[in-house]
């Protein structure tokens, strides 16, 4: 065995590493130091999560079980759904239920609903009716709004109990709702949400004193439809570390943790790269090849008949390029610096539409910025490409062709940038603004139509301007 034993603080760390580095290694050594992987499961349940998370499904679903079922738990809690789905798929449903049962409601219905459907339904069924009950009420919301994020395990006393009976109740409830135990929530007689008590209120009231004296009326809420995103941005805003969730009726039905929030607004954001390009909206490593190629694909095809129609437009200049063939060298360039630049503006809003920085108010002046900053990016580009293009002329002109002054291919180059780099600020500030007008998401395939867009303008504006300088 080549893994150096480090000090105790350090295991888990150092198994962590080790994992991801040489996973059959690690395999090998949690196998045979069992009180060592039940110690790190049982007081680092992150740690072992990362490590079941680095190993083969097989060797992971083995070392899960190996643990106590409450720490299995507790370690399934902090893996990522669609990675403990792929191990919990390597036990028999009966086995999975045991494990699930242990989990918070909201981590256990995030795990199920990464299982493939089949797979899905037998683990239900092997869960016992409580449990089994609780994980379908969540799952019939959609993951990336409130329903989906939130927890059903919170504290809600009724309006008419006193203050005194509320620490009572309070005290029962504290083993069961452990760390969920955030705020106090009021609530009437039909379990509609009235207000929050703060404990430090409840603990310095009067015994006597009512809830419905002592609580605060004005807090933020959401709907179970409400999307992550603004669920995120009202935590932000109010600084809290949850948010009370309520149905159509306004029915207390659970509250959104911090840590959930901030679990949705990164999903958001890695949805965002991906859609970006043409990916699936919920595509990750995890995902079935099959299910990837058939996102991928569409898009893909779409890029083909890009290239189709951007060939149609050079094959337009075919008189100008066989007459100055060195021209042919200096076109990718062009093209490329356009698509970089616009790529820049389009991260920058999609990025400033995600964390909420760009209200439907500000959306023109964001464009023009963009535009402003394409303008004086592109004068300086273009005078650097320009004179590149001016010393590097008579290098390219030995492939043949009628060659081209130093002056001219330099006045070519910088229009082309220059006129690049305005339509690429434009157009990648305004492709999300656009698709958000219209009721889409802002970052879907934005990439794609971006580069389209550049490329034809960067060529084929570069073909027109060489074209028009040399006749």
């Amino acid at each position: 065995m080549k893994f150096r034993l480090p000090r105790p603080s350090q295991m888990p760390a150092a198994l962590r590493e080790l994992a991801r580095r040489r996973p059959v290694e690690a395999e090998e050594y949690l196998d045979s130091h069992h009180e060592a992987w039940e110690q790190i499961a049982g007081t680092h349940p992150h740690e072992a999560a990362d490590i079941l998370e680095a190993l083969d499904e097989e060797g992971a679903a083995d070392l899960l079980q190996d643990l106590e079922v409450v720490d299995a738990g507790d370690v399934l809690d902090q893996m990522r759904p669609e990675a403990a789905a792929d191990v919990i798929e390597e036990l028999e449903p009966s086995e999975a239920a045991v494990l699930i049962s242990e989990m918070d409601a909201d981590q256990a219905a995030d795990l199920i609903g990464a299982l493939d459907p089949q797979e899905r339904t037998a683990v239900i069924d092997a869960l016992d009716p409580d449990t089994a009950h609780e994980v379908e009420s969540l799952l019939i919301y959609a993951a990336d709004t409130a329903g989906g994020m939130m927890t059903t395990d919170f504290a809600a006393l009724s309006a008419d109990l006193t203050a005194s009976q509320a620490i009572e109740n309070l005290r029962s409830l504290h083993d069961a709702l452990g760390s969920n135990l955030r705020y106090v929530y009021v609530v009437d007689t039909t379990e509609r949400l009235l207000g929050v008590v703060a404990f430090r209120d409840l603990v310095f009231a009067a015994p006597d004193t009512l809830l419905q004296q002592v609580m605060t009326t004005d807090l933020a809420v959401v709907r179970t439809d409400t999307d992550r995103e603004e669920v995120a941005e009202l935590i932000q805003r109010h600084t809290l570390i949850a948010l009370p969730v309520v149905d159509s009726t306004g029915t207390l039905v659970g509250m959104v943790k911090v840590s959930e929030a901030i679990e949705g607004i990164v999903a958001e954001l890695g949805e965002d790269i991906t859609v970006m390009v043409g990916a699936g909206e919920e595509e990750s490593v995890f995902t079935p090849v099959a299910r990837s190629v058939r996102r991928r694909l569409p898009w893909i095809t779409f890029n083909l008949a890009v290239g189709i129609v951007l060939a149609s437009v050079i094959s337009r200049f075919e008189g100008t390029l066989t007459t100055y063939a060195v021209l042919a060298a200096y076109m990718p360039v062009v093209a490329l610096l356009a698509a970089n630049s616009g790529a820049q503006s389009l991260a920058v809003m999609i990025r400033s539409m995600a964390v909420g920085d760009l209200p439907r108010g500000r959306a023109v002046r964001a464009i023009r910025r963009e535009v402003v900053v394409g303008i004086i990016d592109g004068t300086l580009i273009a005078a650097m490409a320009a004179v590149v293009a001016a010393v590097t002329i008579n290098i390219f002109t030995e492939t043949g062709g009628t060659e081209i002054a130093p002056t001219e291919i330099a006045a070519i180059v910088f229009i082309s940038v220059w006129i690049a780099f305005l339509v690429a600020g434009l157009v990648g500030a305004g492709i999300p603004v656009l698709l958000r007008r219209l009721g889409q998401d802002p970052a879907l395939a934005s990439n794609i139509f971006l580069t389209m867009i550049t490329d034809i303008v960067g060529m084929g504006g570069y073909l027109i301007i060489a074209t028009i300088l040399l006749s």
